[in-house]
């Protein structure tokens, strides 16, 4: 039998309720990724309704909501029903989603100087364009 300072290697000794600070710390942080591994699952019974009429008409019981959306899938509608008997009713309408602007590339762009600088080359001299100078005298 191979001993390990004295003790057999399948020596277990009894804890007695004791834990270490670093026993301690990775139990925690085990508790932790456990309760983010599960994401919380919404489920929903969506009605087809011909309107927002016909949505703010259907019946919903006190304290519940009710997600209903257009037959011709214009818009989504929320009914909600406070328990003291006020309903509130919320419309999202349906748009197609805008393709997203392209960055912005500086490279495609001149300044105004080097602008005036290719101008003053390929005219020669010619005082038609006007210096940076000038542009201040004239505002």
């Amino acid at each position: 039998m191979i001993f390990n300072n004295g003790y057999p290697a399948t020596y277990q000794p009894m804890n007695f309720g004791y834990q270490s600070p670093y026993q301690q710390i990775q139990q925690q942080s085990q508790q932790v990724q456990q309760q983010q591994m599960t994401p919380p699952t919404i489920r929903a019974e969506i009605i087809q309704v011909d309107g927002e009429e016909a949505a703010s008409n259907y019946p919903v019981g006190p304290g519940a909501s009710q997600m209903m959306i257009a037959r011709d899938d214009s818009a989504i509608f929320v009914k909600t029903v406070l328990a003291n008997g006020q309903a509130t009713l919320d419309v999202f309408v349906k748009r197609p989603r805008t393709p997203s602007k392209p960055p912005f590339d500086p490279d495609k762009y001149v300044t105004r100087e080097e602008l005036d600088k290719r101008l003053e080359a390929i005219l020669g001299g010619n005082n038609a364009v006007l210096t940076a100078e000038s542009r201040e005298d004239e505002k």
